[in-house]
């Protein structure tokens, strides 16, 4: 799942063309298969993203740079976020905004990034100024990767470069700074770790079953309310032969295809 995405999205408007796109790849943006994009709305994509069937982007009109099947967001969603399998976002999750230079003499963006603020290219047109030559500065632009089976809680605000690890749990309201190692709970402004879902050994051994990889019917007669046994059984069913889930993937590329952009 996790790929190099590109900061630049695309502009798409939905046509007929492609909500039967969204539709025969089973792309999910409303509750119970309703539709809730309608033809004119206007979509933000990565060229590089890739959306596997069975997911549910929930709110909003960004497509991550990649989702996995069985994963549903309610979350504010950038195009530079990847989200792996089964996980689950509540609504209100976001990722922080852009960094502002806390060790310079001034926070303000006037010294690196004025564009987006009208007022100030007014201003330096108005005093006539020439040659402002701006700074360099980081403001964040790194991707959130969220992996496979996470749960956010509602609210939650996510650091730009962050990694969530398989399995973690992050606190309606928490704001992560850092990396969640996989299987924690954290909870807290800034976050921290309130325990381990499971011990070493189990956490351990689910990294190393990669359940997630498999489809629910295979999932679902092993029984996830008993972890150790669960484990047992589909360590079993691994060396039985099941088939992995490996469906063909929705790119950005097709998306604007199907769409329409103003170039």
């Amino acid at each position: 799942m996790l790929i190099h995405a590109s900061n630049k999205a695309v502009r798409v408007r939905v046509t007929p063309d492609l909500i039967e796109l969204f539709v025969r790849h089973r792309v999910h943006s409303a509750q119970r298969s309703r539709r809730r994009w309608a033809i004119g709305d206007q979509l933000s994509v990565n060229p590089d993203a890739r959306i596997e069937p069975y997911s549910h982007i929930l709110e909003g009109r960004t497509l991550p740079a990649a989702i996995g099947a069985f994963a549903y967001t309610w979350g504010r969603l950038e195009p530079t976020m990847r989200i792996g399998r089964y996980s689950s976002m509540a609504p209100l999750v976001s990722q922080l905004g852009m960094g502002h230079p806390a060790d310079w003499v001034s926070s303000s963006p006037f010294s690196h990034n004025p564009q987006p603020l009208g007022g100030f290219a007014d201003y330096l047109q108005d005093v006539d100024a020439k040659g402002f030559a701006l700074h360099g500065f980081d403001q964040g632009s790194e991707p959130v990767e969220i992996g496979n089976d996470v749960w956010i809680g509602e609210g939650a605000l996510l650091k730009p470069g962050i990694t969530i690890g398989n399995g973690a749990i992050v606190a309606a309201r928490a704001i992560v700074t850092r990396d969640v190692p996989p299987y924690a709970i954290v909870g807290g402004s800034p976050a921290r770790l309130i325990r381990y879902r499971f011990s070493e050994a189990v956490i351990a051994r689910l990294q190393a079953a990669s359940w997630w990889r498999f489809g629910p019917d295979i999932i679902q007669p092993l029984d996830v309310r008993d972890p150790e046994g669960f484990l047992d059984r589909f360590e079993q069913a691994l060396a039985d032969g099941i088939t992995p889930f490996d469906p063909p993937v929705l790119t950005g590329q097709d998306i604007i295809a199907a769409g329409e952009t103003d170039s």
